[in-house]
């Protein structure tokens, strides 16, 4: 994985969503297209650290929760009081978020 901006944190559950993506991806379309995802992803990552509000308010999955489209798949994150920024999963976009999206 491309290393997030200091600041910047993923659960392990959203750590372990971006392994299954590349994972997925490499099987399915090869490793090129692997290595694009991965920089989208970690761009996505770093951005986040510098405009933590980039994302849309996604306050139905849980106060505080912004969700950022990269590609097919949508990074779900907050910023507690703490000023580090939490990223809580990385679904598909076609993915039902209610069912795996919590703080």
């Amino acid at each position: 994985m491309s290393a997030p901006k200091p600041g910047v944190r993923l659960t392990r559950k959203a750590d372990q969503d971006f392994e299954d993506i590349l994972l997925f991806t490499r099987r399915t379309w090869g490793a090129q297209q692997k290595t694009t995802y991965r920089k989208a992803i970690g761009q996505a990552l770093r951005r986040l650290g510098d405009h933590p509000d980039i994302g849309q308010p996604e306050d139905d999955l849980f106060p505080g929760c912004r969700g950022l489209l990269v590609e097919q798949h949508i990074v779900y994150y907050h910023q507690p009081a703490s000023a580090e920024i939490v990223v809580v999963r990385i679904p598909h976009a076609r993915q039902d978020a209610a069912g795996k999206v919590r703080r």
